[in-house]
């Protein structure tokens, strides 16, 4: 019954076949072309064509619906082939490639057909539509400011006239700046100034701006700050020292050699090495001379003041000293002793450290070689004690002859610590009292490490500046056997005593005088 049917089915199919037309080409109807103004499908119809044509399967959906078969039969086997329901015929992608390249022609789309690629959905080609241009946005223009017209430059004046203005412009900038330059150079470099005899004064406590401002009201220079910079540039303030300095002294210079100073010749006449500073000549300062006598001599003859020797004295650098080894430091009057009595040359407002390390260098120039083999010699005595018995010495002798016996007094009793526990100096007690000399019973009493009388051994400090002579004394002590001395008027001289009863008995002798 379903071979009946199945005959049934296929023929329509022989009919087809055996028609005479089957197997002629297939190509473009003529008449359509030309009649019916029909053409050859475009590439996107063409794929739409097909796309409906897959979506109806050739009534391939029914023939697998009844065959059970997953994959798609040929539509058209070739005589003597087994029928569909025998085998699952492959389809025949030759008969499809023919017919169909015939018919529509080469295409993307149909190679992704024949090549059993899944065909993607079509999407129309998105309809543009046009854009009309939009036009340019111009510039809006400031209210009320017109166009500027071609051939017009600054403010609307002609390019000429402009480039004629920039160029004054330009012309009057460069005269400005050349005049500023050329001022700058000759107030450096003196040009054009007239020289003149001035006397200037540097106090100690005078910065850049205080000196620039003094030179300029000297008339040594015009600009003040350019001064400033040029010495900050060159360090000039690491020369310049105080002092009063005379420039084309009269006394020393004749008119036509005065100088014309620039700011270089400014500098070096600042220095403490200037032929200009006004010298304080042959000032001496005395034998057993204390540091504040003499500072206050040296404020008096306007070399320092008196404060700025105590500062630099306490805390100021100084040069390494040999001498000076065991002095503490930080005491306004922490140089007593060692500040040598001599003649001196200073300079007016003159610097503390050159005035004290002037001092300095005399004591040690004053310590000849065979001095310093005498102190080798006195057992157990250091430099600084040596200098605290030379000053007492200094002060305790009426003259340099005997100043040696002086010495041994002291040395004997340091020697005899057990029998003369007390040195029983006046000038220490004078010292501590700042000076006086009328001592009393009640200032032998004085607390103070400085009164010999109620304190064993040598004095903290030295209380005088002593003389070379002095130090000599208490390096080469005489041979004595003197433990006492006492003033006498009518000599100007000490009496020297190996007992305290010899001593005593003098004493008497000067009341009954009296």
């Amino acid at each position: 019954m379903e071979e009946k049917d199945r005959s049934r089915d296929d023929k329509w199919l022989d009919e087809l076949l055996s028609s005479p037309d089957l197997g002629s080409e297939i190509g473009a109807d003529e008449y359509a072309v030309t009649s019916a103004g029909l053409t050859h499908p475009s590439d996107l119809e063409l794929e739409k064509i097909i796309q409906e044509t897959l979506n109806e399967n050739w009534g391939t959906d029914q023939a697998q619906m009844e065959t059970g078969l997953d994959e798609p039969t040929a539509f058209f086997p070739a005589p003597g082939e087994s029928s569909p329901t025998d085998t699952a015929p492959v389809p025949s992608t030759e008969f499809r490639d023919d017919e169909f390249r015939d018919t529509f022609g080469e295409g993307e789309i149909l190679d992704q057909i024949f090549s059993d690629q899944p065909l993607p959905s079509p999407d129309p080609a998105p309809k543009t539509e046009p854009q009309a241009e939009e036009p340019e946005e111009e510039e809006p223009q400031e209210k009320g400011r017109p166009k500027r017209r071609s051939g017009y430059g600054l403010l609307g004046l002609p390019h000429i006239l402009s480039t004629a203005i920039w160029l004054m412009i330009i012309l009057m900038i460069g005269v400005t700046v050349g005049r500023m330059i050329w001022l700058c150079a000759a107030d450096v470099l003196a040009f054009g100034r007239d020289p003149i005899c001035v006397t200037i004064t540097i106090d100690q406590d005078d910065d850049i701006d205080d000196v620039a401002q003094k030179l300029h009201d000297a008339g040594l220079i015009s600009y003040p700050d350019l001064f400033k910079l040029y010495a900050d540039l060159s360090d000039a303030m690491d020369g310049i020292r105080p002092g009063t300095y005379t420039l084309n002294s009269p006394e020393d210079v004749e008119p036509e050699q005065m100088i014309v100073y620039d700011y270089m010749a400014l500098v070096s006449a600042l220095s403490p090495h200037s032929s200009g500073l006004t010298v304080v000549e042959d000032l001496r300062i005395p034998e057993g001379y204390t540091c504040a006598q003499i500072f206050q001599l040296l404020e008096d003859n306007g070399v320092c003041t008196v404060a700025e020797l105590e500062a630099y004295a306490a805390e100021g650098e100084l040069d390494d000293y040999w001498f000076l080894e065991g002095v503490a430091r930080g005491d306004k009057y922490c140089l007593e002793g060692y500040l040598f009595p001599d003649t001196y040359d200073f300079y007016e407002n003159d610097d503390p450290e050159r005035v004290l390390e002037k001092m300095l260098d005399a004591f040690d120039a004053s310590f000849t070689d065979v001095m310093k083999q005498k102190l080798e010699g006195l057992d157990g005595y250091t430099i600084r004690e040596v200098v605290i018995i030379a000053s007492m010495i200094e002060k305790e002798s009426a003259n340099d002859l005997e100043s040696f016996t002086v010495s041994s007094v002291i040395y004997n009793r340091l020697s005899d610590p057990d029998a003369y526990p007390y040195l029983n100096i006046d000038a220490t007690i004078v010292y501590a009292l700042g000076g006086k000399s009328d001592l009393t019973e009640e200032d032998l009493k004085l607390d103070s490490p400085y009164n010999t009388y109620t304190n064993r051994g040598l004095p903290p400090g030295p209380i005088s500046s002593p003389s070379q002579n002095s130090i000599a004394a208490a390096l080469d002590p005489e041979d004595t056997g003197y433990y006492y001395y006492a003033f006498d008027p009518s000599t100007d001289e000490h009496h020297f005593s190996k007992t305290y009863a010899e001593h005593l008995a003098f004493l008497e002798t000067l009341k009954e005088d009296q």
